[in-house]
């Protein structure tokens, strides 16, 4: 009796140790870990959501932008989170191995713009030639955003990669750079009146509908692995909504961003609704492209072929 329940407890755990050898390892990157959108990556793993869908994640975080994508196309990574939608059309026109599997935000209310309080600075429309104004790196979707404020407000600043919100932080507070972006959490200087927000990306109209950030894949690992992506969305889909219905989920994401619960529900409540981080929908693909055309970082139109293809292995990935 002895002999047979160990054999039968060897048995357990070498199948224990075939079912973790057997996960499918996903290679990711992703941007800025201090965001509080950004840990849905590191949340999934914690709650258990990817080991779930027998998925092991292995994230290296970057500064978002051409970082990201560069990563994707040369297959570094299997996916990239949370990049700039004219960054990657423009990509795709120019035939880079990379597909868009799914939104990542719809609408700009999570960016906004700050100056020092003693500037002279009140809005985007108070910019002048010699002025600067920062966003993450070029091809990220705080390029797309500042190209559209500055057009909006008919500005006449030029826009400067500035980094990370704590490195552009950083350049703000030693006068390097005018205006500096951020992401939530809002910097303390905020509240201390050290800092003057001046902007948010949902100033612009056409942007509120419009998705300004994808996850992508590499093309070719798409294609030998499309249900383990599809099984990648389900996990990062459920650590969404985890994020907004349970409220462990909300204090691990808030002791991840180093902020209180009630912060971080402060943020997902004025920043984030949940259907603006709907995986499902890419938002006003049209304006997308127009936006992009308009900042020349696309060769004009994509064809029909290159907008149906999107918006179908979209559908598809997260049916």
């Amino acid at each position: 009796m002895t002999l047979r329940i160990a054999l039968i407890g060897a048995a357990a755990s070498l199948l224990t140790a075939f079912q973790a050898s057997a996960q499918d390892v996903i290679r990711v990157a992703a941007p800025h870990p201090t965001a509080l959108q950004s840990t849905p990556i590191r949340l999934g793993e914690m709650l258990g959501f990817f080991e779930k869908e027998n998925i092991k994640v292995e994230t290296i975080f970057t500064q978002g932008g051409s970082d990201i994508q560069n990563a994707v196309i040369s297959g570094s990574v299997d996916i990239g989170l949370q990049t700039g939608m004219a960054g990657v059309l423009s990509a795709i026109q120019q035939g880079a191995p990379v597909k868009i599997i799914s939104a990542d935000m719809t609408g700009a209310g999570d960016f906004y713009w700050y100056v020092r309080a003693d500037s002279d600075i009140q809005s985007f429309a108070d910019l002048q030639d010699n002025e600067t104004i920062g966003f993450s790196r070029p091809g990220s979707s705080s390029e797309l955003v500042v190209k559209a404020l500055i057009e909006h407000n008919g500005a006449k600043a030029t826009g400067l990669p500035s980094g990370s919100p704590p490195e552009t932080l950083t350049q703000v507070m030693s006068g390097q750079v005018d205006v500096g972006w951020g992401v939530p959490p809002v910097p303390k200087e905020v509240a201390e009146g050290t800092l003057r927000i001046v902007a948010r990306g949902n100033d612009v109209p056409t942007l509120k509908a419009q998705t300004v950030r994808v996850n992508i894949a590499n093309a070719d690992y798409l294609e030998n692995n499309r249900e383990t992506v599809e099984r990648f969305l389900t996990a990062l889909d459920a650590t969404i909504d985890a994020l907004y219905e349970d409220p462990k989920a909300l204090a691990a994401a808030a002791e991840l961003i180093k902020v209180d619960e009630a912060s971080a529900r402060q943020i997902l409540t004025e920043f984030f609704p949940r259907d603006s981080m709907n995986l499902g929908t890419i938002g006003d693909l049209d304006g997308a492209i127009a936006q992009a055309t308009a900042n020349k970082q696309l060769r004009g139109e994509l064809s029909d072929e290159q907008k149906s293809e999107i918006t179908q292995t979209v559908k598809e990935l997260n049916d």
